[in-house]
């Protein structure tokens, strides 16, 4: 018989725990109205193709699926997911519309008219529409294009023998109406020989219905993780404006569409001067659906960054969107109004296709960035104090520990190109030593200063609370333009 080694050494192996992942800043939730094949509260996706399997082919789901998906690199380069989430009995807004009677028998007169005038009634404005040339036209369907040359925010199509008018906007507000210009100018296209006014059918639009996306959040947020919001929900400006209030009370980007210049220096101006950042509002006015995709496209895109990796980050200008035409409209003026609002659109530079980003409600990588660094620091802090085995003194050894951990993520910043080196701080607002503190923003990029915990009042030191720690950094930016003086001698 022998003794058991453990009467002299004693050896029990524990190990420390995983502490908390990373939540995804690229995981997407898409709060969609249409019912899938599947009875799921909701369902994560990493491919287009399983989207439509669940929702079909043709549904409004999978073709904004398709869009997200289609970029290159996507969400899943930066370890995110699309998650689908059904809305319980939700209808979208619609759009004001007017509908002609038939007017096949009128093609005719349209043909010689070179003066045509019509007023389109626009969600309460009118809008005078002179100087309609027909010249060339041989059938409706091309009078409805030209008439739809002159309007911005009305979609003017054919519909069987019928001319449709529809508002980009939608709601109760939204509605279309024509009539004669007045005083009196050229040939009135609203008269019963032309588009017969006074026989067709005005159809105002409507609010959305049933459960609204703030309350979808509240319903599903404790249950799967993710940080981007959209959706198909069409839904009035006064919806869309309580749910920016609320999205920015949270740890997420909401982003949504408009097709109609009014919504620019309306919607987006009023969420703008809220200062509701996490709102993120695009423009492409070809139509709502067209826009919905461009903003699916814009979502695959941008949150796309891998922050563990070198030179990462980026910003969304002059970036190219698969699968979206850039829109055809947009002018200067539109440009220039985007640019106040905070607006991101995809057009052409020259011949080129991109996104042209605004910073009028910050920009969007700014936001997007600083989302994942509040994640980062979050865990990294809970990580420390979790994964020690014993216990983190409350003294100066514990505290650079915690801000140790703190340190690390702020040099992922700085490697992923978040936070810029060499740059100066250019407000008198500081903390601690200021001239460490200006120092260590130009050297490394940010600067971390705790209180001396032998200053620490007695109920937080009661209450096992460290000192605050407080912590500045300077953000990289981007290079979005520049101007060149070229000084030439003969």
């Amino acid at each position: 018989m022998t003794l058991n080694i453990a009467n002299v050494i004693n050896v029990q192996l524990t190990s420390s725990p995983k502490g908390l992942a990373m939540p995804s800043v690229n995981s997407i939730a898409l709060f969609t109205t249409e019912i899938p094949s599947n009875p799921d509260i909701y369902r994560s996706y990493l491919s287009a193709q399983d989207v439509i399997t669940d929702f079909g082919t043709s549904s409004i789901t999978a073709k904004m699926a398709n869009a997200l998906f289609s970029q290159t690199p996507n969400i899943l380069s930066g370890d995110g997911k699309l998650v689908i989430i059904p809305l319980q009995a939700s209808v979208s807004a619609t759009a004001g519309k007017f509908t002609t009677a038939d007017i096949s028998a009128n093609l005719s007169a349209f043909l010689p008219i070179t003066d045509g005038s019509l007023r389109v009634v626009l969600n309460g404005n009118n809008i005078d529409i002179t100087g309609l040339n027909f010249a060339g036209c041989t059938t409706l369907q091309h009078i409805a294009d030209r008439i739809q040359t002159k309007l911005q925010d009305v979609i003017v199509s054919l519909v069987g023998n019928t001319i449709r008018f529809i508002s980009k906007k939608v709601g109760l507000t939204s509605a279309v109406n024509i009539d004669s210009v007045s005083p009196a100018t050229g040939t009135d296209l609203s008269a019963n020989g032309f588009l017969k006014r006074t026989t067709g059918t005005a159809v105002a639009g409507t609010n959305e219905s049933g459960e609204t996306i703030d309350n979808a959040i509240t319903r599903t947020y404790q249950l799967v993780q993710y940080a981007g919001v959209i959706t198909n929900l069409e839904m009035q400006n006064t919806t869309l404006i309580s749910l920016a209030t609320s999205i920015q009370a949270r740890d997420m980007i909401f982003l949504h569409h408009i097709a109609s210049t009014e919504d620019i220096s309306g919607l987006a101006t009023t969420i703008k001067s809220a200062t509701n950042f996490k709102t993120r509002i695009l423009f492409y006015s070809v139509s709502n659906a067209d826009a919905n995709l461009m903003k699916c496209a814009y979502v695959g895109r941008m949150f796309s960054v891998d922050f563990a990796g070198s030179n990462t980050t980026i910003t969304p200008n002059l970036k190219t969107l698969a699968t979206i035409i850039p829109d055809p409209n947009i002018n200067q003026t539109i440009r220039d109004n985007v640019l106040l609002a905070g607006v991101d659109i995809y057009t052409y530079v020259s011949s080129a296709p991109c996104v042209l980003a605004s910073g009028g409600n910050d920009y969007f990588d700014n936001v997007y960035n600083n989302l994942w660094f509040k994640f980062a620091l979050q865990v990294a802090g809970f990580n420390f104090l979790y994964q020690t085995t014993s216990k983190v003194p409350q003294t100066e050894s514990g505290m650079d520990g915690l801000k140790d951990a703190y340190r690390k993520v702020c040099k992922q910043a700085v490697l992923n190109g978040m936070i810029g080196v060499g740059l100066s701080w250019n407000t008198p607002d500081t903390f601690g030593n200021p001239e460490d503190f200006k120092r260590n923003i130009t050297d490394v990029g940010f600067f971390i200063y705790s209180l001396p915990i032998a200053q620490q009042s007695q109920t937080d030191r009661e209450a096992r609370k460290a000192p605050l720690v407080q912590m500045a950094v300077k953000l990289a930016g981007a290079i979005h333009k520049s101007d060149v003086l070229v000084i030439v001698q003969q």
